[in-house]
């Protein structure tokens, strides 16, 4: 599901669209790599503070960093998804889940169903049975009890 982010073109400040840009790049670039806020300010031409109120508490500037952000994750997606069928292949279950709960095949609803020497048993089923057991362990202990006292 796609997040939306919400900004106005039209309320751009002047060098507020090349600093959302420069801040996302800065965001995705290994902090050995990347140039600080204070390069970035001076290479736009504005303070460091006019940045920082930018990036703290205009909301039409903060939905659009998030959008360019957004846009750059959406364009690795393949990537993502070439290693989730990597782990699949090599067999995890957490690979296959993902993988299920992404096509909609598995929810908080999905019935759990267990394989134990060749059979079929549903969760209910399971759990009965080894309450069952529980409750036959019981009363062995209620048997001892009688007849040692």
């Amino acid at each position: 599901m796609a997040t939306k982010f919400t900004y106005d073109e039209v309320l751009f400040k002047p060098l507020q669209r090349e600093a959302a840009i420069a801040m996302v790049e800065y965001d995705f670039t290994p902090k050995k790599e990347r140039r600080t806020k204070q390069v970035i300010s001076d290479d736009l031409g504005i303070t460091r503070k006019t940045l920082h109120n930018w990036e703290r508490k205009d909301a039409n500037f903060i939905a659009y960093r998030n959008y360019l952000a957004s846009e750059y994750m959406n364009s690795h997606l393949a990537f993502v998804y070439q290693k989730l069928l990597g782990s699949i292949e090599n067999g995890s279950v957490r690979g296959i889940e993902t993988y299920l709960k992404r096509i909609g095949d598995l929810d908080t609803n999905s019935e759990v169903t267990v394989h134990t020497k060749g059979t079929e048993q549903s969760f209910d089923e399971r759990k009965q049975e080894l309450l069952e057991r529980l409750g036959k362990l019981d009363e062995g202990d209620d048997d001892d009890n009688t007849k040692g006292g």
